[in-house]
């Protein structure tokens, strides 16, 4: 069997969601017919990037795992970085250029933020000849700026799972964008993102499968609208938690905020805000199934696979109008509502609610049906074995 190679910042089968979803997913389809190794970090925090895991290899549903010690994490160094470079990001704001940064700047703020891992950097240098096929995830780290650069051949790729955020505008990462062999996309959207901010126009939709088997709606004491992920304030989370509040004091009665995932926010206590912490995946697709609707306040996703999964349960979707991805996502189904400030919000808030029960059911059936369409398991492996196949003959 070839061997190939997934180069991902993290690997751990708690962390459920982004890019670390779609570097196992990615695995596991491929390892029926590959021997597959994940090359990763031995952190789970993004934050930190504290080395929290044992370093050495091991073996989970037929991929083999390869944990690298962290040199270098984040410091205050790095957050005094990410802060300027969110100033200049605002006062370019109507730029045609948005980052002006000199190379070696913007390469030290890589470098900064983490996680630098030069044994994984090695290992591609001194193995990299080993795999038919290395595929990067995500754009964003070094381990995908320095593995690349590692690799002696040119059988690699990168899933680049490309947001609109300051560091999309380096220009040292829309160079290595024109430099990859392929670029595996996961929307029309994201592709058109790499057109504009990389000037690549190229690479296909792979793409990444959903669960869409449906569920027994959960029951739960009062209705409730529903979010999924990370809390942060990079995912809209506070603006959301803000705006919800708002909502209740105007309009009053029982509806509720529940909330799962990791709290990166610290959350205060806040009258009809419930949070869960993490629930299993059974647990997650019921709460989904039960909502009144799931709200994503995000304006910067590639995917986003909690939406695609409340989707394939039928389950109105509310999402940040200024994401395009997510923005497509609705209006290519014909189903959900876009926001893009709290007027709008609350708006889409009441119309959910007003659903009778045929309206209800046409949308979920709209929105089931472009899931299906586009996220089914056997498309998304026929896709991505002929990148595989495609990128072996380089």
């Amino acid at each position: 069997m070839t061997r190939v190679a997934i180069v991902v910042p993290r690997c751990h089968e708690s962390l459920v969601g982004g890019a670390e979803a779609l570097a196992w997913q990615y695995a596991t389809l491929l390892a029926a017919d590959h021997e597959v190794e994940v090359l990763s970090s031995s952190a789970q925090d993004y934050v930190s990037w504290a080395n929290d895991l044992p370093v050495g290899s091991e073996r989970r549903d037929g991929v083999t795992i390869r944990r690298f010690h962290v040199a270098r994490g984040r410091s205050p160094y790095f957050h005094d970085l990410h802060r300027r470079l969110l100033a200049h990001f605002d006062a370019t704001r109507g730029s045609q250029v948005r980052v002006r940064w000199p190379e070696a700047l913007q390469e030290e703020f890589i470098c900064a933020q983490g996680p630098t891992c030069p044994d994984l950097v090695e290992h591609l240098a001194r193995h990299g000849e080993d795999y038919a096929a290395v595929l990067f995830l995500t754009y964003l780290y070094s381990t995908t700026l320095d593995g690349a650069r590692a690799l002696g051949h040119r059988r690699w790729a990168i899933v680049p799972t490309l947001h609109d955020e300051p560091a999309g505008h380096f220009s040292v990462f829309a160079h290595l964008g024109r430099c990859a062999p392929r670029l595996l996309w996961n929307t029309p959207a994201e592709r058109r993102l790499g057109a504009r901010l990389w000037g690549v126009e190229r690479g296909n939709i792979v793409a990444m499968t959903v669960a869409t088997a449906p569920v027994e709606p959960a029951r739960e004491p009062a209705p409730y609208l529903l979010y999924c992920g990370r809390i942060d304030s990079h995912k809209g989370c506070a603006m959301l938690i803000e705006a919800f509040a708002a909502y209740r004091r105007a309009h009053g009665g029982d509806l509720q905020l529940v909330l799962t995932g990791t709290d990166k926010l610290g959350l205060q206590a806040t009258p009809g805000v419930r949070y869960l912490g993490f629930v299993d995946e059974a647990r997650k697709f019921a709460l989904m199934a039960g909502a009144t609707a799931f709200v994503h306040p995000s304006a910067y996703e590639s995917l986003s696979i909690v939406v695609l999964e409340a989707m394939a349960q039928g389950t109105p979707v509310i999402v940040n109008g200024a994401c395009e991805v997510l923005a497509d996502h609705v209006k290519d189904s014909g189903s959900g509502w876009l926001f893009h400030d709290q007027v709008e919000l609350h708006a889409a808030i009441d119309a959910v609610r007003a659903l009778d029960a045929d309206a209800r059911g046409e949308q979920a059936r709209r929105a089931r049906a472009y899931v299906l369409e586009h996220y089914a398991r056997d498309s998304v492996r026929a896709r991505l074995a002929a990148e595989i196949a495609a990128l072996a003959t380089l």
